[in-house]
């Protein structure tokens, strides 16, 4: 009896030695692959599996799209949301089974956004507030060429300020663990604040400078968003434009000032300007007019208004009611001269003036109670000698006169009533059209 059991225990082992010789054991080898190893989301692993002995497979994906698997190589693996991920690999023959784990890291998908905006305005020196909209970093680093601060790292960069104007770069780099990613945005920094004028008399008053005397201005500004005009004494038209007129009405030196703001920085500048006292005399000093010949070379039409004068081509409908004096010279010998009001040139080979207005001559003085000698012309500084002349109401003295005697004075009344002189001083003969006299004239202004 004991015999046949020592058989039966020898013949179990045996079979139980052949069968541990056959169980074969399994050897889990599994590569993960990620595309230049950016672990940002979405991230795509890609499974490289070379596990030996196993027959068997099981994968589950944490977090993973899909989320298990039974096949030896699944397809890619996608990760959508940040963090740790395991992927676990089980596999197994018949008589052995393994298991093994992985861990995939998931950063963050990136997007980067920034606003600039200028605080109160972008003139230098300006502040710029810049508002970080850009998600998904673990490290923030600013770049702020030509600004203060230069640089910063952290999400929310503080205000940064530019002295000078210009166009600057701002430059966010973000970094998420496994990218880098750029973006850049450009701000310009306007001129600093700053102005300057000059009083510029208007056309009437800049020969003489006397009360009253209307002034505009030349402006230059930079950086301004507001302007005041001030100038004690003055009355000013517009003072909040760089267009303002200023009328001063008296005598006296006067300061304007100019106070221009951009909202943030203000300055003020000043300028002087000195007004004579109102003489109520405009003077036309070396008028040249030519005889009827030279009408269209040295031209015989002058208006004392416009301080100009005219070739007969030159007159229209717009300019015509402005001209005030004629010269009617009739040959280069200047046998025969007169001066003609100009809505009076029938007598004359000039061709009608449009819109003409009435002057009242007295050529000859000498035929006249009413005179004025060439010495009282020179001295008058004001129209105290042509103020009481009762040159409208004369009937005498319209005569025509020659050259002999020179220099001579003509009076003249305008249908505005401006009482004038004219000094005849100096005849220059040149040919038929080249010859003409050299005048001046003194009127009043009657502001």
């Amino acid at each position: 009896m004991i015999k046949n059991s020592k058989i039966l225990l020898i013949l179990l082992a045996a079979l139980f030695a052949c069968h541990e010789e056959q169980t074969i054991p399994v050897e889990i080898d599994v590569s993960l692959h990620i595309v230049d190893d950016n672990h940002t989301a979405p991230l795509f692993v890609y499974i490289e599996n070379n596990t030996r002995n196993a027959d068997g497979f099981q994968w589950t994906f944490e977090g993973g799209q899909p989320k298990s698997s039974s096949l030896k190589n699944p397809d890619a693996v996608v990760f959508s949301q940040p963090g740790d991920h395991t992927i676990t690999i089980e596999a197994w023959n018949d008589g052995a089974r393994a298991e093994k784990s992985y861990t995939v890291r998931v950063d963050s998908a990136v997007a980067i956004d920034f606003e600039t905006q200028a605080e109160i305005n972008n003139y230098a020196p300006a502040t710029f507030l810049i508002t970080n909209h850009s998600t998904g970093g673990s490290s923030y680093k600013w770049t702020f060429d030509g600004g203060l601060p230069a640089s910063y790292e952290g999400q929310y960069p503080p205000p940064v300020v530019y002295e000078n104007e210009g166009k600057y770069r701002i430059l966010l780099t973000i970094n998420n663990g496994s990218a880098v990613v750029s973006k850049t945005k450009e701000i310009e920094v306007g001129k600093p604040l700053d102005a300057s004028f000059t009083i510029i008399p208007s056309f009437e008053d800049q020969d003489d400078m006397e009360a009253p005397l209307r002034a505009g201005f030349e402006v230059w500004l930079q950086g301004v968003e507001s302007l005041k005009w001030e100038c004690p004494g003055a009355v000013i038209t517009n003072p909040t434009s760089a267009e303002a007129t200023m009328l001063f009405e008296k005598e006296g030196k006067y300061t304007v000032f100019l106070e221009v703001s951009n909202n943030k920085t203000t300055k003020r500048i000043s300028d002087e300007i000195s007004v004579l006292p109102n003489s109520n005399l405009r003077t036309h000093k070396d008028i040249h007019l030519g005889i009827n010949t030279a009408k269209e070379t040295k031209g015989a039409f002058y208006s004392t208004k416009l301080r100009k004068i005219f070739k007969a081509s030159e007159i229209n409908e717009n300019n015509g009611n402005q001209i005030d004096i004629v010269y009617f010279g009739l040959n280069s010998a200047f046998s025969y001269n007169r001066f003609v009001s100009p809505n009076e040139l029938d007598e004359t080979t000039f061709s009608d003036i449009p819109n003409a207005s009435y002057t009242h001559f007295i050529n000859k003085t000498e035929s006249c109670d009413i005179k004025l000698s060439a010495e009282q012309f020179d001295a008058m500084t004001t129209d105290a000698l042509l103020r009481d002349l009762p040159i409208y109401e004369a009937n005498c003295g319209d005569d025509f006169f020659s050259m002999q005697q020179l220099p001579r004075v003509v009076l003249f009344e305008t249908a505005d009533r401006r009482k004038g002189a004219i000094l005849v001083k100096q005849a220059i003969s040149d040919g038929t059209t080249g010859s003409y006299i050299i005048v001046d004239i003194k009127v009043q202004k009657n502001d």
